[in-house]
């Protein structure tokens, strides 16, 4: 029996202590079946080892154990183990493409910002977040200002061959337009947009304009799941000045890169490698909120939105509109109150809901941009 398996299924006997040891286990079982058989009269039946079922006259006999049949049957089911366990083990590919480069600077915000700039800052983080996770293998089309082709681009991806293609932009229309939606061509890339969409939806704070089809080159052409993300519009003044802030770059990257790992089903790890010549990526995966406390002193903060709730920065705020505000058992104090405490790289934060009605002030969340958040004191 042994000696047929590796006559027509050497693969099964290759130096994998696994196979190995899984091959043995059904060969012992098949051997007990022989015996059980002989021990009721019925005699084994030899035959040719093939893909194929025995034809009814054999298999309605009751003189034969078609063992042959069993010894095909278990090494069909050892090789889609097999074929299972090594897709498993093997490493997931994603080309990561920063759209446009060198004399193509795409979009021009207000100020005169490039959004060739922003794609490749985007790249470089997002390629700084997963090149440390075992599971994956990622590449760059370019990690420099250079100017590739389109079909350049999708020759990177479908040359590697690539399991995931991302193309990373920032948008542009009128000076009103704004939000953050995902592209994708094939039916196929559908699921891949969703979650994606969803991540970095939850980082920008934007308006979800939605995971949509679109007829885009790099996405078309790509023969694996591929998406194009248009982050927010860099041509809205708000939304540019967003797009080129360090923490809201920061947080995309993590909501993308967490976005990925999920669609791939691979765990991902928050400890951010570092970018050399670059600050640490920090790792704060909220989406931000502008907190403007209105007094004669008053100015904006950097709130978050957790899971829906805004927090904000408990000291500044809390003294500005008259409270004051303390440290216990490291929970945060307000009038001597203890409340909900987060703590966000070193900073006590607090919901806004809490530090309002203790202090008796007045909230407003702005119902056209949500990420606008704004304190009054009491009168």
């Amino acid at each position: 029996m042994k000696a047929q398996l590796r006559k027509f299924l050497p693969w099964m006997f290759q130096d994998d202590n696994e196979i190995k040891a899984y091959m043995a286990n059904q060969i012992v079982i098949m051997r007990n079946q022989e015996i059980i058989m002989r021990g009721m009269g019925l005699e084994p039946w030899t035959a040719t080892i093939s893909s194929e079922k025995p034809q009814a006259t054999a298999s309605l006999s009751s003189r034969f154990y078609l063992s042959s049949w069993a010894i095909t049957t278990y090494a069909q089911l050892a090789n889609k183990y097999t074929i299972r366990r090594y897709s498993k083990m093997a490493k997931k590919r994603i080309v990561i493409d920063a759209g446009h480069g060198n004399q193509d600077p795409g979009a021009i915000g207000p100020t005169g910002k490039k959004e060739k700039d922003f794609n490749l800052t985007m790249a470089i983080k997002l390629d700084a977040l997963l090149k440390g996770n075992p599971n994956l293998q990622v590449s760059l089309t370019r990690r420099t200002d250079v100017f590739l082709e389109l079909k350049e681009r999708v020759s990177v991806a479908n040359k590697m061959p690539a399991d995931l293609f991302i193309s990373i932009h920032a948008n542009a229309a009128s000076s009103s337009a704004n939000g953050t939606e995902t592209f994708y061509n094939r039916t196929t890339s559908a699921p891949l947009a969703g979650v994606i969409q969803r991540h970095m939806l939850a980082a920008t704070g934007f308006k979800d304009r939605g995971a949509r089809y679109g007829n885009f080159a790099v996405i078309r052409d790509t023969k694996m799941d591929a998406v194009l993300l248009e982050v927010g519009f860099i041509s809205n003044p708000e939304e540019e000045k967003k797009l080129f802030q360090d923490d809201f770059q920061n947080r995309v990257a993590l909501a993308v890169a967490q976005g990925i790992c999920e669609y791939l089903g691979v765990p991902f790890d928050v400890q951010a490698p570092t970018v050399p010549g670059q600050e640490p990526v920090k790792v704060t995966p909220y989406p931000e909120m502008s907190v403007t406390v209105h007094t004669a002193a008053g100015s904006t903060y950097t709130g978050y939105n957790v899971k829906g709730t805004t927090w904000v920065p408990s000291r500044p705020i809390g003294e500005l509109i008259g409270g004051r505000i303390g440290y216990t058992k490291g929970k945060v104090t307000i009038n001597g109150e203890a409340v909900e405490t987060m703590n966000i790289d070193g900073v006590g934060y607090v919901t806004a809901r809490d530090l309002t009605k203790l202090l008796d002030a007045r909230i407003f969340w702005d119902k056209t941009t949500p990420s606008r958040v704004e304190i009054y004191p009491k009168n």
